[in-house]
């Protein structure tokens, strides 16, 4: 027998478990704790209505009071969007000998099952914050290209990795409306926003026909307009063509779109006035200098709009005093635009700065965000393949609703805003 190796003494060795569980998810619901705060209305199942008033009506003209003809005039027209409500769901389950085995302080710096019905209503939210960023279809994103390895997809580059969570179920469609529905399932692996890449824990074959151009939406959404949650892309269109809730927007050119200009370059201070000039044009000036206007967007305008002042900054040091250089860099970015909140958040769309104004958001709820029940139960047994009770266990958040943006003039928004360097590719 040689000289006594460590391994030898693996059976004394005491094992260190750090007590504090590492979190290695992005946490941020920025958008939907906004909404959350805004006006909520419980809603049966039938179509709710938002009157709307497109023009007022009145017909001016010169007039002759001696004894001429003054005209008839016209009225007001009042035309109501239509909402309805949707369902989100998110599960979670476990086994119970992942809960007997950390079932107390002896067994396990935390509690699994405890841990995990804490980890939901968070979860939930972050969730809600990504579908609220969408079209109306539950359309998270746009695949970008393939990540291959091999015959297989085992990844996909989009435009913004934060929209999405790890070990989310999606469906991969060429086009909303799609014969034949979903081209391929797919599940996240891991978002990686520091490459803007979907890691899949189920590889697809490249002769699926998957590829740059197709949609990855919510599992289990329709995959056609309108039949998700009316996010911030579905509201603010700069355009006369779609509808906004029903409404044709080309019935009242002008009235239901949203002010924008397509800035296609870098974000300055000229065109930050000109979108706010533009608000004033559309619905004067107390729209512009209301209480609850702000701006929402990426870190990535943030970072842009800092820029203009870092070019123009200057140090005296004739007035300085001491031996250590000036910080040329604020420990925080600015805060505000144009003298109004700046509102960042890490899953809005890269090159978008959107303007919103708090009094118009708001939410309709037939059923807010809570834990799925049954009779008051909402932990719930699996069946096993004979038909008997499973070890494992099932919960659920839901939430069916929807939310609403009216005023869409007194709203804006800028895109293609050039990004600064070293941020994360297609940012």
């Amino acid at each position: 027998m040689g000289i006594a190796s460590v391994d030898q003494t693996l059976a004394l060795q005491q094992e260190y478990v750090r007590p504090e569980l590492e979190d290695l998810a992005l946490s941020s619901s920025i958008l939907w704790k906004r909404f959350k705060t805004t006006q909520t209305k419980e809603v049966s199942n039938r179509l709710a209505r938002i009157p709307t008033m497109p023009t007022r009506g009145g017909k001016p003209r010169a007039g002759n009071l001696d004894g001429g003809d003054l005209g008839l005039g016209s009225g007001p027209i009042t035309i109501p969007g239509q909402v309805t409500t949707t369902t989100l769901v998110m599960a979670w389950s476990y086994t119970r000998e992942a809960e007997y085995a950390t079932d107390s302080d002896e067994k396990a710096i935390e509690d699994f099952a405890t841990l995990t019905k804490s980890i939901a209503p968070k979860a939930f939210a972050d969730f809600m914050d990504t579908v609220i960023q969408g079209n109306g279809s539950n359309t998270l994103d746009t695949i970008v290209s393939n990540v291959t390895s091999g015959s297989n997809i085992v990844g996909f580059v989009v435009n913004n990795a934060n929209f999405f969570l790890d070990d989310q179920d999606l469906d991969v469609w060429s086009a909303l409306g799609a014969a034949g529905g979903a081209t391929a399932s797919v599940t996240v692996e891991s978002s990686d926003i520091l490459n803007n890449t979907i890691w899949l824990t189920n590889p697809i074959p490249t002769s699926s026909g998957v590829g740059a151009g197709y949609l990855l939406l919510v599992s289990g959404s329709p995959g056609a307009s309108n039949t998700g949650v009316f996010g911030l892309r579905y509201y603010q269109v700069g355009t006369n063509t779609g509808n906004w809730l029903g409404i044709q927007r080309s019935a009242y050119p002008g009235k239901y779109l949203v002010p924008t200009i397509p800035v296609n370059g870098a974000l300055t201070p000229q065109v930050v006035r000109a979108i706010f000039s533009l608000i004033e044009l559309s619905k004067g000036e107390d729209a512009v200098d209301g209480e609850g206007m702000f701006g929402h967007c990426n870190v990535d305008v943030r970072d842009a709009w800092e820029q203009n002042a870092l070019l123009v900054q200057r140090i005296n040091y004739v007035e300085l005093k001491g031996d250590t250089s000036e910080d040329m860099l604020k420990r925080k970015a600015a805060t505000t635009i144009a003298g109004r909140e700046m509102l960042v958040n890490p899953r809005a769309l890269p090159g978008y700065l959107d303007v919103l104004v708090q009094k118009n958001m708001f939410r309709i709820e037939t059923v807010p965000t809570d834990f799925y029940d049954v009779g008051g139960q909402t932990l719930f047994p699996l069946y096993g393949q004979s038909g008997g009770i499973a070890a494992s266990l099932v919960f659920y958040m839901i939430w069916q609703g929807q939310m609403a943006i009216v005023q869409s003039r007194e709203g804006a928004f800028l895109s293609g805003i050039t990004a600064p360097n070293n941020l994360p590719v297609n940012f």
